[in-house]
């Protein structure tokens, strides 16, 4: 499968305009350069830029889909690399060739966690932490569901954040 990803990496920024504003660094090895983010961005603009090591170019952007937003990252062809919706309490990561749950490795008494675990079945692929933004994968994952997952433990989903529609019962009045 192309795009695995096996060790520690980390987000480091590079530059404050222009293009690359962050990248994913190995050791010394650049994995991903990577565009300006944020919520906004991702989830109602033009999507964060994503070049990789080979040169394939990516965009981190967002779709609606079952009646919310979902963010994906597709391909320059414009052919989807991994997308991801809410479940459980998790995150569920899927792409082409690869299917993996993240969710929060303890429960923060506020706010969102620092410590999230990406997991395909039993297995635990890798850590990603949110300060500092860096992964450490003990097994090999995909790249897309790397960087997938630093845009959901940043910014979670719209969808969490809604008031949920209340129940219609049936009954007289």
């Amino acid at each position: 499968m192309p795009y695995q990803f096996v060790g520690s990496a980390s987000v480091r920024r590079v530059g404050r305009v222009g293009f690359p504003v962050f990248e994913l660094v190995r050791d010394s090895e650049v994995l991903a350069r990577l565009g300006r983010t944020g919520w906004f961005k991702i989830y109602l603009w033009s999507g964060q830029r994503i070049e990789l090591s080979d040169g394939a170019r990516w965009k981190l952007r967002s779709i609606g889909a079952h009646g919310g937003i979902s963010p994906l990252i597709v391909d320059a062809g414009g052919r989807k690399v991994a997308i991801a919706g809410l479940r459980d309490g998790c995150y569920g990561i899927s792409g082409r060739d690869f299917a993996c749950a993240l969710y929060p490795a303890h429960k923060p008494r506020i706010g969102r966690a620092n410590g999230w675990i990406l997991r395909e079945f039993e297995q635990e692929l890798a850590l990603i932490t949110r300060h500092p933004l860096s992964v450490e994968a003990a097994a090999p994952v995909h790249l897309g569901a790397v960087l997938l997952s630093f845009a959901l433990v940043r910014y979670g989903l719209p969808d969490e954040a809604t008031p949920g529609v209340p129940a219609f019962r049936w009954g007289r009045t």
